[in-house]
């Protein structure tokens, strides 16, 4: 399974393992249930072809961590989640939790190219927008 193959609920594991291990080093198949409010067998089910396909590493009844592959496409993820956010908070000025609800719903659906195009362009709008704020601030 390549990365580009992933399913949004498989892409939605990988990113949860990712801000566990960020956390607390590990992550933990119950940690995860609870974070994606899933039954523990469709965790243990995720976790089995994650490792099969050599994004996980999962001692039996023990910690799960990403391989480099899994980092990496998590940090991908990650990417694609921020370019978005600050898109739809910065240029759009969508309201901070409607933004978080659609970014991930939306970050499965672009590659990583159009997120960078999307960050430049961020990029471009909102420093003026903040010049903009900070005269009418000197006012």
């Amino acid at each position: 399974m390549e990365e580009k193959n992933l399913s949004a609920a498989m892409e939605d594991y990988i990113k949860t393992i990712f801000t566990l291990e960020k956390r607390n080093k590990v992550a933990r198949v119950s940690e995860i249930g609870r974070l994606l409010n899933v039954k523990k067998a469709s965790v243990v089910a995720a976790v089995s072809l994650l490792q099969k396909n050599e994004f996980i590493k999962h001692e039996r009844y023990g910690f799960i961590t990403l391989t480099e592959r899994g980092t990496s496409t998590a940090q991908i993820i990650e990417q694609k989640n921020k370019a978005l956010y600050d898109f739809l908070t910065g240029v759009l000025k969508i309201d901070d939790e409607k933004a978080r609800l659609e970014t991930c719903g939306m970050e499965h659906f672009i590659s990583p190219e159009t997120a960078e195009k999307i960050s430049q362009l961020t990029r471009q709008l909102t420093p003026r927008q903040g010049k903009k704020v900070l005269a009418r601030a000197r006012k």
